[in-house]
């Protein structure tokens, strides 16, 4: 996938536990869910405004419970040059930033897994050569959905067109999105369209 440019403006940090007006994807829910695998390109940053960001993730839970189990990668406009890294999410602790090289045109590949009371969260990258595995354990994780997502603000600067996120291998419990009735989840910004689902792809883009 080429890798388009996209500019991203001021925004607010999107809450942790419930799905905002900052997502941009899909949701599987209806049962209890023991994995979620989703593959896509990192697009390019370009930053107008200090303290945003965009992140693209997969995980367990967060559509309608209190915790999240996620990884994925983002770009921070902690200035005005952003800032590319891969990460996991298991709130209510904090995310966890790695440390590994990431830049824009990367091909990831995510999982979140559970087994034996534990999730095991996966990100590679197959472009840089590298692999972050974590296995902790979560109390009170209910796994009553799935989700892959791309987070961008409202006021996200959406410069037409462009995608944020060509989005392979999503999977949920081993079977593909599209065979599972997917919500589809659309934010606040009508410039974001996310596609209908195409086996196990979809994508998010600005028009």
């Amino acid at each position: 996938m080429a890798v388009g440019v996209i500019t991203v403006g001021l925004a607010g940090p999107a809450s942790a536990a419930t799905p905002s007006g900052d997502w941009y994807g899909y949701a599987v829910t209806g049962s209890t869910y023991s994995s979620t695998t989703a593959d896509w390109t990192m697009p390019a940053v370009t930053c107008t405004t200090s303290g945003t960001y965009l992140a693209i993730w997969t995980g367990l839970d967060g559509y309608s419970s209190p915790t999240v189990e996620q990884i994925g990668a983002a770009a921070d406009c902690s200035g005005s040059t952003p800032e590319y890294f891969g990460w996991y999410d298991l709130y209510p602790s904090y995310p966890v930033d790695f440390s590994n090289t990431l830049k824009p045109g990367d091909a990831l590949q995510a999982s979140v897994r559970y087994q034996s009371s534990k999730f095991t969260l996966s990100l590679r990258d197959v472009t840089q050569g590298w692999t972050q595995t974590v296995t902790k354990s979560l109390s009170g994780a209910a796994r009553s959905s799935a989700e892959t997502v791309v987070e961008a603000p409202s006021t996200f600067g959406c410069p037409p067109p462009v995608t944020l996120a060509d989005v392979t291998g999503d999977t949920v419990d081993g079977s593909s999105l599209g065979s599972l009735h997917p919500i589809q989840v659309t934010g606040g910004n009508s410039r974001i369209v996310v596609s209908p689902v195409n086996g196990e792809g979809f994508d998010v883009t600005c028009r």
